[in-house]
């Protein structure tokens, strides 16, 4: 199915068009209601578009109408960023997902500036679309008002349909047993991304060994590393931890984690936060850019993660969990990026002194100080974003094996990983006969 994503802007046009368009990382470029139009220009000479300056005529159309003032004391959405990810087994190509995005745009923007980038800068090489759409309407001059997002969604599904791809039900989902309405989907336990509550705070607080945080850290590892299920199961298992399906009963699906040598103490996945549930955990799979360190990186961070399971080092495996989890959330692919994350965070700590956001800045340039300095001891990021590559062997390809050094070889590792594995998958066969 294709997926939609939508992100406010606040600014001129002229940062996002940087972003998008820089070290010609654009596959192609597509314009409506600009100095080139796909519709009314079609036929002539595409390279007539490498002249079209697309932020500077969006710009000063919406400030020809004041349409980049603030609005009843808020900031002004000065123009609308969606992002089209395409079905990975839709094998769509370029041209399939131009006259997908051409389609949905024509549906809902005729009367106002759009420039449609295209990448495939993911790991799989799928292209996308990047849609930015102004915030004046070219008929009455008026604001742009911002779509229902599910709605947004909805017909994108219903576009993609009517082409032959896969897409998602548009009806509302009926959740499980237990629900005086079933067409509401069930609330998640919590939204906080991690949750810990009082009990554990209080145990952590006192230095005391809290058997949920640690499934917690070695879930957080897994979930960074892999890039579906299979990998996720995997992955789980050398870290000595089982899963199992929570009740049908249950208003959510969910998994249940435990520790591999003691099966009592388990815990839900939403109960160590709403990242940790199988719903979320899902969708971050099925999600093209979701975030994943390099191979060389990957490997440091389970060997790592394996070894402190293995001699129950539990502070070790908590700072790298921290440190793993921080890189994701900021999108930390070389040395470099902890630099501008934190210069970023830092201006707008300046523009909000002594606000709730200063503070918040404060505790998340901290974080990434701390990750930087975790990460660097140990190298588990590379001082520049490794080449991409169209296929990946030898040295550079991800293994779910951790390669240790020390008393162990990495040989005798890889056979003991592989052994765990094939032990699973033979009792799984059992099973099933």
């Amino acid at each position: 199915m294709a997926v939609l994503k939508a992100i406010n802007g606040h600014t001129g046009c002229g940062r996002i068009k940087d972003y998008l368009e820089k070290g010609g990382r654009a596959l192609l470029r597509d314009f409506f209601n600009l100095s080139w139009d796909e519709i009314e220009d079609k036929g002539l000479d595409a390279a007539l578009k490498d002249e079209v300056d697309w932020a500077q005529e969006m710009d000063a159309l919406r400030r020809d109408y004041g349409n980049d003032t603030p609005w009843k004391g808020q900031r002004a959405i000065t123009f609308r960023h969606y992002v089209i990810s395409p079905d990975s087994g839709d094998n769509i190509g370029l041209e399939g997902l131009r006259e997908l995005t051409h389609a949905w745009v024509r549906k809902h923007f005729s009367d106002y500036q759009v420039a449609v980038v295209y990448h495939d800068d993911n790991g799989q090489r799928i292209p996308h679309a990047h849609i930015v759409v102004n915030n004046t309407n070219l008929e009455t001059g008026r604001r742009l008002h911002i779509p229902n997002a599910l709605d947004m969604n909805r017909s994108l599904q219903e576009v993609a349909r009517a082409r032959g791809l896969t897409a998602f039900d548009n009806e509302m989902p009926k959740g499980r047993v237990g629900r005086s309405d079933p067409r509401t989907p069930p609330r998640p336990r919590t939204r906080w991304a991690t949750y810990i509550n009082k009990a554990e705070r209080g145990i952590l607080d006192a230095g005391a060994y809290s058997w949920v945080s640690d499934i917690r850290n070695r879930v957080s590892v897994a979930k960074v590393l892999s890039r579906n299920e299979g990998e996720f199961m995997r992955i789980l298992e050398l870290m000595e931890v089982d899963v199992a399906e929570n009740s049908a009963k249950a208003s959510r699906e969910d998994w249940i984690f435990s520790l591999a040598d003691e099966p009592s103490r388990k815990v839900s996945g939403e109960r160590l936060g709403m990242t940790f549930g199988k719903i979320a955990l899902t969708e971050r799979f099925e999600r093209i850019g979701s975030y994943h360190p390099d191979a060389a990186s990957s490997r440091a961070i389970l060997s790592m993660a394996t070894d402190a399971v293995e001699i129950n080092d539990v502070a070790e495996l908590g700072s790298l969990a921290k440190a793993v989890e921080t890189n994701a959330r900021y999108s930390i692919g070389s040395s470099a990026d902890y630099g501008s994350r934190i210069e970023t965070l830092q201006r707008r700590m300046e523009r909000e002194a002594g606000s709730k956001a200063a503070a918040k800045c404060a505790e998340r340039i901290q974080e990434l100080v701390e990750a930087r300095e975790y990460a660097s001891r140990h190298s588990l990021v590379p001082d520049e974003v490794p080449a991409r590559r169209h296929q990946s062997t030898g040295s550079n390809r991800w293994q779910y094996e951790p390669q240790r050094s020390g008393s162990r070889t990495q040989g005798a590792a890889r056979g003991s990983s592989a052994a765990r594995l094939n032990s699973r998958e033979r009792q799984q066969e059992g099973r099933n006969r």
